[in-house]
């Protein structure tokens, strides 16, 4: 869905729409709400830094920084907002004087039940072909010719792997190199590694197997692009914006691309954003050898004693009243801040709420009012409870005994899937996680931890 019809909720009907998760908001966006002052230790300025770009102006000097490319991972909990985020940090730095950012969203094109770094790489070139393009960047045609052959060469290679199984092979014409051209090799590649599993490894498997020829035609042309981009003022450098690792189907996959692949990711000699998922933060110690490694928390809602952070609560009233109008809340202002509250300050977790407070809203009335949203969060509570163990609770007694007496909470495993399912939700530097609110209403929960 196009966020261009993604809009303002004036009837009961226009809630869901309004209150949709799936839809990335950009920062030009009538909806959009900067929660940058309210996410606790996390300030926006620490993305700009890692890359040295003054935080201020939004520029960047490649000859202060040549050679000094920097990888880093943005790690958070689904539904903290890192996508929206991401979207403000591509249009801050996207300038003449700063790069040019080229944001690969990876489930808009590759397959998500079956992915692995060499798929997220062939997509980035294709993404930055895509933008060249659209911004008219010359590039010369030996550059392209040459990256052309080497691709065609690797797929004539699959193909002779693929057809000794009586396979379907990939069916690319050569012809003379342009982005056209080469859009349609990536385009095919593409095809076929959200294809047949057996065909899509033995493509990975030739690029693999040639992978130290492969980044060193990738840094080359990047080097190229680069120095493009100076000589027609677009940008000083190039940088990509890697988002939706958190989306595909299985930690496996994750754990393999980032970790698997680690060593491969960091031979591509280009400034790089990664989102990270969050069960891979335990290994930010490896992560962060020559690269950085930031936490982007939920919105700090409590502090640790209790009190109501009312600067926050504030912040999610515009948000919500950028999607709903107020009239459609009785009693807006008791309504819409316990509806605040019950989403513990997760973005994503509070549309949550409103759209099942919406599911209960009196059509008569036509206005959701508290009754609706108790009811709406009652039913939610059983939804988002339903598959905890009685392990699970005896770890979220642990995690209320020490909020009531304030105490850090020490990293362990056995927090990693309530984060994941997000029955536990974490604020600052990791080390102050509440259980979700929402959790907290189930009949569950009252039993068994009071």
């Amino acid at each position: 869905m196009s966020a261009d019809n993604y809009t303002k909720a004036f009837k009961l009907e226009e809630v869901d729409n309004a209150v949709r998760l799936d839809v990335p908001i950009g920062p030009d966006h009538p909806f959009f709400t900067n929660f940058s002052d309210v996410r606790g230790d996390f300030e926006d300025k620490m993305i700009y830094k890692s890359f040295n770009v003054n935080p201020k102006t939004f520029t960047f000097n490649e000859v202060a920084n040549r050679g000094n490319n920097t990888l880093l991972f943005l790690a958070g909990m689904r539904g903290s907002g890192k996508t929206t985020e991401l979207t403000k940090y591509a249009k801050n730095m996207h300038k003449r004087d700063c790069f040019f950012c080229v944001t690969c969203n990876l489930d808009d094109a590759l397959d998500m039940n079956d992915l692995e770094y060499m798929d997220i790489l062939i997509f980035q070139i294709e993404r930055l072909f895509e933008e060249a393009r659209d911004a008219e960047l010359k590039i010369s045609e030996e550059i392209i010719g040459s990256l052309q052959k080497w691709f065609m060469e690797r797929i004539h290679e699959a193909n002779r792997s693929i057809k000794v199984e009586n396979g379907f092979e990939i069916e690319v014409k050569a012809e003379t190199p342009s982005f056209f051209s080469f859009l349609q090799i990536t385009g095919k590649l593409k095809s076929n590694l959200s294809g047949s599993k057996e065909n899509a490894e033995k493509i990975r498997t030739v690029f693999k197997n040639n992978f130290t020829d492969f980044a060193k035609k990738v840094n080359e042309f990047i080097e190229h692009i680069n120095v493009e981009l100076r000589k027609t003022n677009l940008a000083r450098e190039l940088l990509f914006i890697v988002d939706g690792m958190e989306k595909t189907s299985t930690p496996d996959i994750r754990r393999k691309v980032i970790l698997g692949e680690f060593e491969r990711i960091k031979q591509i000699t280009v400034n790089t954003i990664f989102t990270l998922p969050i069960e891979l933060m335990a290994e930010s110690s490896r992560l962060m050898q020559r690269n950085e490694v930031v936490s982007f928390p939920f919105i700090k809602l409590r502090e640790k004693d209790g009190r109501v952070c009312e600067e926050a609560v504030k912040v999610f009233e515009e948000f919500t009243y950028k999607r709903i109008d107020k009239a459609l809340f009785d009693n807006a202002d008791d309504t819409v801040r316990n509806a605040i509250l019950y989403g513990g300050g997760s973005p994503r977790e509070y549309l949550r709420v409103l759209q099942f407070a919406n599911m209960y809203a009196d059509e008569n009335k036509g206005v959701m009012d508290n009754a609706a949203l108790e009811k709406g969060v009652s039913k939610l509570a059983a939804k988002t409870s339903q598959y905890i163990t009685e392990e699970d609770l005896k770890q979220l007694k642990t995690l209320k005994d020490a909020n009531v007496t304030q105490r850090p909470i020490p990293y362990g495993p056995e927090w990693q899937d309530l984060l994941e399912k997000l029955i536990v939700l974490e604020y600052n530097d990791g080390t102050y996680k509440r259980v979700n609110p929402v959790v907290e209403v189930s009949a569950l929960y009252k039993e068994y931890v009071g």
